[in-house]
């Protein structure tokens, strides 16, 4: 009976427990109504309180018919229903998207908003074996890696998919026994989309002429590589606290990287990439094997990747960030004349100044301390220019920031925003990393000028 096997489901799956606050999307069709019957009937021993989610997309004729049964249905069984209008088409023009990806956007954006307002721990939807080996059999037609071919996963943050166990001729069987009525979606019947002449054409072909138990097997399949794809993972989570540092705009791989197997390698560039740019939208293998032969390039060779990101050699390492050009540098340069004393907020930094005396020196890596019998009013800081010298600290010479920064191993964008001191026209300190022989606190030096630089906390 599939009531019995879905119970023992859920128990096994654990994906749904005591107490659980569900939201069922339901379109009203074959799969969606079976999925709300079966919670239904486990909904008191379960302890479940359920809702239910209808989004319609206003393109087929009959999308208000849907709609109006998809409600009549929620209220004879007493379950809250939520619905929406959309219209899909203007939403995929307007953002230049398949109507296929505009209706699922809005429909998970309507979950979502449904779940916070209502209180809905869960989400579930109706997703059965069938999907889930027309979505393997895609992805391999598509060309995919592993994870590709594990399909559908039933549980993915706080949206569970009960019935991936189930061929749909199982949930149909079942609304028949039990004379529960349903809506017929036509565009299940139509070849013009890739899913549906999987579904109609190429699996009904495999099932005749190559194996007719073809859609367990697959299951089977994707079971064994669900394993191997976590253990794969764990190996990834592993390197990551060693060599993947940053977030945000800027990702630094250690050169490490590209020592490890590709399996590991790539998954770690294709993670950077996503926290860069935000989604892994038009990124092929041909990109991630890119990036790996940078490592092996000099320092400062850089590759444009897609949508303003690049990768680039950081003497050995590889940096993944947002592309920044020259313009926007020039727009932001800094040049700002502080007073002794004073305290300053500068490029997210809280910079003071101010005179004290010896035994107030204290051992603090925000705090420099310069001579301040020799400095006297005002201080300029900026950013670097080309040609810019002082005498290093210990060092006798003069030489160029830039030799010096080289030197250290800063990378070139890290020098462009390096906060530069002035005082006259001498360089007398080159923020949190060294100060000027010249102006150093000697055994003689009266007055003792103290620069500190302190993180802005972020509110």
């Amino acid at each position: 009976m599939l009531l019995n096997k879905f119970r023992d489901t859920l128990m096994k799956e654990e994906i749904i427990g005591q107490g659980d606050r569900i939201l069922v999307a339901f379109s009203g069709g074959i799969d969606s109504v079976a999925l709300l019957s079966l919670l239904l009937e486990l909904r008191e021993s379960f302890r479940l309180s359920l809702g239910a989610v209808h989004l319609n997309h206003g393109f087929r004729e009959n999308a208000d018919t849907d709609e109006a049964f998809c409600r009549s249905f929620c209220e004879e069984k007493k379950v809250p229903f939520y619905s929406r209008k959309v219209d899909v088409g203007a939403y995929a023009k307007a953002e230049k998207i398949s109507f296929e990806m505009a209706g699922r956007t809005l429909r998970y954006a309507f979950f979502e908003e449904v779940m916070k307002e209502e209180g809905f721990s869960k989400c579930a939807t109706a997703h059965h074996l069938d999907d889930q080996v027309e979505t393997v059999l895609l992805n391999l037609m598509r060309g995919t890696g592993l994870k590709g071919l594990t399909g559908i996963s039933s549980l993915r943050g706080r949206y569970v998919r009960p019935l991936l166990s189930y061929k749909k001729s199982e949930l149909l069987a079942y609304l028949e026994k039990n004379q529960i009525s349903y809506r017929h979606d036509h565009t299940n019947d139509e070849v013009e989309y890739q899913r549906n002449r999987m579904r109609n054409e190429v699996l009904p072909y495999l099932e005749k002429h190559f194996n007719a138990d073809v859609s367990e097997s697959i299951s089977r399949m994707t079971g064994l590589l669900v394993e191997d794809l976590k253990f794969i993972e764990g190996e990834v989570e592993k390197a990551k606290e060693l060599f993947f540092h940053g977030a945000g705009e800027k990702v630094r791989l250690s050169k490490e990287v590209k020592d490890l197997p590709y399996a590991i390698s790539s998954r770690l560039l294709m993670d950077a990439v996503q926290k860069v740019k935000g989604n892994l939208r038009d990124i092929e293998e041909v990109h991630i094997r890119d990036l790996l032969q940078l490592f092996m390039k000099e320092t400062g060779k850089k590759l444009d990747i897609k949508e303003g990101v690049q990768g680039r050699n950081d003497y050995g390492d590889l940096l993944i960030e947002i592309k920044k050009e020259q313009t926007e540098r020039e727009n932001t340069m800094l040049h700002e004349v502080l007073s002794i004393p004073g305290t300053y907020h500068v490029k997210g930094q809280k910079i003071t100044l101010r005179y004290i005396e010896r035994e107030e020196m204290k051992k603090d890596k925000q705090l420099r301390f310069f001579n301040g019998d020799l400095i006297r009013g005002e201080i300029l800081v900026r950013h670097r220019d080309e040609g810019d010298r002082m005498r290093p600290f210990g060092m006798n010479g003069y030489r160029k920031l830039k030799n010096i920064l080289i030197d250290r191993k800063v990378s070139r964008e890290d020098r462009e925003e390096l906060l530069v001191f002035q005082y006259d026209k001498d360089i007398i300190y080159i923020g949190h990393m060294m100060i000027s022989e010249d102006y150093k606190v000697r055994e003689k030096t009266e007055r003792i000028l103290e620069i500190g630089i302190f993180e802005e906390e972020m509110k």
